[in-house]
């Protein structure tokens, strides 16, 4: 493939759909799929991953990929992330396993399958509602300008197509209503 990013994502999700473990692409990849694009140096994946998926996906993965699958079994474990690197590009593949809340449920239940071009292979991505919740849930402590970018991004882009009772409801219980209001205004939706 002549995009680094789709190659990666490419080697990756088989293996995850092999082993049965539920995948979504998020970060700035999903952004620039739902909104204006954005420079991305990795390929973010949200996961339901059991420490025995983990196990088969550390073997299954093709050899290009450096990975631990002691890490690989804590973040299943602990739901927090795991690292692959891509020997090939260079690329780091960052697995986060989602816990089970009931927003990260909806993550799940709602993911959209897309393809990347003509006769390219269709992957789940997180939906664009989804991805300006978790961009601002990321930014809440971190406060970093690259993610509020992304959401607006995505904002912009989508405007009232996005389901803004969905959205705002999500907010509340996430901590981020002000911040989504903010965002809003300054999209000019």
């Amino acid at each position: 493939m002549d995009d680094p990013l789709l190659d990666v994502i490419a080697a990756t999700v088989p293996v995850l759909d092999s082993v049965g473990v539920p995948y979504a692409i998020t970060g700035s990849v999903a952004s620039s799929v739902h909104g204006e694009p954005c420079v991305s140096a990795d390929v973010d994946l949200v996961v339901r991953m059991t420490p025995q998926q983990a196990e088969r996906v550390a073997r299954d993965l093709p050899e290009r990929f450096y990975r631990s699958a002691d890490a690989l079994c804590d973040a299943a474990t602990n739901c927090s992330i795991a690292n692959l690197v891509d020997t090939v590009t260079g690329l780091k593949v960052d697995l986060s396993v989602l816990s089970a809340t009931s927003f990260h449920q909806r993550v799940f239940e709602r993911r959209e399958a897309i393809a990347l071009g003509p006769n390219a292979p269709a992957f789940q991505f997180v939906s664009p509602e989804d991805i300006v919740l978790m961009k601002l849930v990321w930014r809440k402590d971190s406060r970093s300008q690259k993610q509020w970018e992304n959401a607006l991004g995505v904002v912009r882009v989508q405007g009232a197509r996005l389901d803004w009772s969905y959205l705002f409801g999500q907010a509340v219980q996430l901590g981020v209503i002000e911040d989504l209001k903010v965002l809003r205004d300054e999209a000019g939706v």
